[in-house]
């Protein structure tokens, strides 16, 4: 592992603060998962006439394949979408509340490293089992966002109930479709495979719910039978590739 840490002024006690917490998080979790860190660069007074940018740590990790390669494959009709992780009240931070809420604050997602390393040995074993299509993290922008992406990629709609997800009690549909809580994986799953893989978690006592499937050319997202999201994938993935073009014309 190496990084690459960014931030504003450390002469700013609050600056100062959220580089060593970033220190701290990143010397914990590579000490739980035994990942060595090898290298690593600091750069300081990262700033605008506005003022500075955000904490910004950047990691990079190098591992070794001693096989062959798990290639994914793109969603096709009937395959199922399973969500593994819970989601809690994490939107802290979030692009979704400085755009959407013009708001900067929040709850900042958290890490059990417990459960993470639980879930991620998990998704390994069902890839070295070849039980599962492809894997998408659940992380910046949400679930919403997750699931949008993989049928961009996918060229294919898909209908979720998001009913069943793990999630904390009282959690709004909002929170449920943007929290950015971490440890959380989207798998797409072929039909003849989704019963060993149900299992496979049952038995590992895994959080996770069967959320839909993957048909048509429309994501529909629904909850307590409202229908939350609607979109044609088509002008999904327009607006998806011309964000940046349409941000530097138009600012």
């Amino acid at each position: 592992m190496v990084d690459h840490l960014q931030f504003g002024n450390p002469e700013d006690p609050e600056i100062f603060w959220t580089f060593m917490e970033s220190l701290e998080g990143l010397t914990e979790y590579a000490k739980f998962l035994r990942i060595p860190c090898v290298g690593g660069k600091v750069s300081f007074y990262n700033e605008t006439p506005l003022g500075p940018i955000k904490p910004t740590p950047l990691i990079g990790v190098l591992g070794i394949i001693d096989k062959t390669p798990f290639l994914p494959v793109p969603p096709n009709n009937g395959d199922y979408l399973i969500i593994i992780g819970k989601t809690r009240d994490e939107l802290g931070g979030s692009e979704y509340f400085e755009y959407i809420h013009k708001f900067i604050g929040g709850i900042c997602p958290s890490v059990d490293f417990k459960d993470s390393k639980i879930n991620m040995l998990a998704v390994l074993s069902l890839i070295k089992n070849k039980l599962v299509k492809s894997v998408h993290d659940c992380s910046k922008g949400g679930f919403a966002i997750a699931v949008s992406e993989l049928s961009i990629f996918g060229n294919i709609g898909c209908n979720i109930d998001i009913n069943n997800m793990p999630f904390v009690k009282n959690l709004s549909s909002e929170k449920i479709l943007f929290s950015e809580s971490h440890s959380r994986y989207l798998l797409v799953i072929d039909q003849k495979n989704i019963i060993r893989v149900k299992q496979f978690l049952s038995k590992k006592k895994i959080s996770f719910a069967v959320l839909g499937k993957f048909s048509g050319d429309q994501i529909n997202i629904t909850y307590k039978s409202k229908n939350l999201v609607k979109i044609i994938v088509d002008i999904l993935r327009k607006r998806y590739f011309s964000g940046l073009e349409d941000l530097l014309k138009h600012g």
